[in-house]
C-alpha cells in the first residue's frame, strides 16, 4: 500500500536548518521508509499577519482535512503552529483525519509503537513554547538591528574613562574613583583589571 507523505518545512531565525536542508533530509527518510512524497509545503519568515503569514501551513491543513495525504513529515515540532493552541489544533486535525505525524528531531512517529503518549505531548508542548519564545526574541532583535538599535549598556564617554585612569594611577580606591569620575564602581573595577593586564603584557 502506498503511503502518501506530505513534507512541511519552515525557516525561521531560531532554526539552523534552511528549508532546502529540512526538505532534503525528510525526503531521504521517506525513501528509507518507502513513503511516497506527494506534496511539499514550505513557509518563509514574513511580516504578514493571520493566515497569510504561513500559507504553506494553511495549505497543509487543507490537504489533511481533504484526506489527500496519509502522513505529515516535519523536521521538528517547533515548525508547526504560531502558538501552543495552534499546535494542539494541528495534532487534533491530524488525529481526526487519520493522518499520522512524523517528527524527525524528536524521533516520533504517531503510527508506530513510539507514537505520542500523554507524556510525549506534554514534552512537545513545552518544547514548542520555548522555541516560539526564542523565535520571537530573535525576530525582535533582528528588527532592532535593522533600525540600528544598540544592545547592552551604553558606552562610557572617553573623558570619564581618562579621568578614572588618572585617579586610579594616584592610588585612590575604586569607590572614590567611581564618585570622582562619574561612573560605576564595577566599571572602575573592569578598567583597573584592564590596566593591570596591559601593564603585565608590556
Amino acid at each position: 500500500m502506498i503511503t502518501r507523505a506530505a513534507i512541511y518545512a519552515r525557516s525561521s531565525p531560531d532554526c539552523p536548518y534552511s528549508i532546502d536542508d529540512q526538505v532534503q533530509r525528510l525526503q531521504t527518510v521517506s525513501v528509507e521508509h518507502e513513503w511516497t512524497v506527494s506534496q511539499t509545503f514550505t513557509d518563509k519568515p514574513t511580516s504578514a499577519r493571520g493566515p497569510d503569514r504561513r500559507p504553506g501551513e494553511v495549505a497543509l491543513l487543507d490537504a489533511i482535512r481533504t484526506c489527500t495525504v496519509d502522513r505529515v513529515m516535519i523536521w521538528s515540532v517547533c515548525r508547526i503552529g504560531k502558538s501552543l493552541p495552534d499546535l494542539v489544533a494541528f495534532v487534533e486535525t491530524c488525529r481526526t483525519a487519520g493522518v499520522s505525524v512524523f517528527m524527525l528531531e524528536q524521533e516520533i512517529d504517531t503510527e508506530t509503537s513510539n507514537g505520542m503518549s500523554l507524556l510525549d505531548c506534554g514534552e512537545l508542548m513545552a518544547l514548542h513554547v520555548r522555541q516560539s519564545r526564542r523565535d520571537r526574541i530573535l525576530r525582535g532583535q533582528a528588527a532592532a538591528r535593522s533600525l540600528s538599535i544598540r544592545f547592552g549598556r551604553p558606552p562610557i564617554p572617553t573623558i570619564k574613562i581618562e579621568k578614572a585612569k588618572t585617579f586610579l594611577a594616584t592610588g585612590k580606591s575604586l569607590r572614590e574613583v567611581a564618585r570622582l569620575s562619574g561612573i560605576s564602581s564595577s566599571a572602575v573595577g573592569r578598567l583597573k583589571n584592564a590596566m593591570g593586564s596591559m601593564a603585565a603584557s608590556i
